[in-house]
């Protein structure tokens, strides 16, 4: 997905969140069944989309959101802007976890893992 397709995606008037993936990350694969998790709980609440990191689109976003690794999230509000950030802590969060980042790209919080009821709780927030 180019960018600029994305940029018009998340302001659209829903909240979105966008999952930084690759198809190589074992993490991201074990990471799908969270996200349906968390989207069937927002129902038509928010919008969900993927985008692979190692494409040239996919790092393009990345590069623009300062994601190098996945999987990451960005979440954005329904007028399009971003308010949350889940990136790892390093190469691997298995062993150590996410930050969630606000919008200013301060930490506010660490996750031992990314859960359905942490992405349900940012979409909400967002509202």
């Amino acid at each position: 997905m180019p960018p600029e397709q994305l940029a018009r995606l998340v302001k659209s008037g829903k909240p979105t969140v966008v999952e930084l993936y690759s198809n190589f990350c074992l993490i991201c694969m074990a990471n799908r069944r969270t996200i349906k998790i968390a989207a069937t709980r927002l129902g038509r609440q928010a919008r969900f989309v993927r985008v692979e990191l190692p494409t040239a689109a996919g790092a393009a976003i990345g590069d623009f959101y300062k994601c190098r690794y996945t999987p990451s999230y960005l979440v954005f509000d329904e007028h399009g802007d971003l308010v949350r950030t889940i990136i790892p802590d390093n190469v691997t969060p298995i062993a150590n976890g996410y930050r969630v980042l606000d919008e200013t790209g301060a930490v506010i919080s660490h996750a031992p893992r990314v859960t359905p009821a942490l992405l349900v709780d940012l979409v909400r927030f967002t509202g």
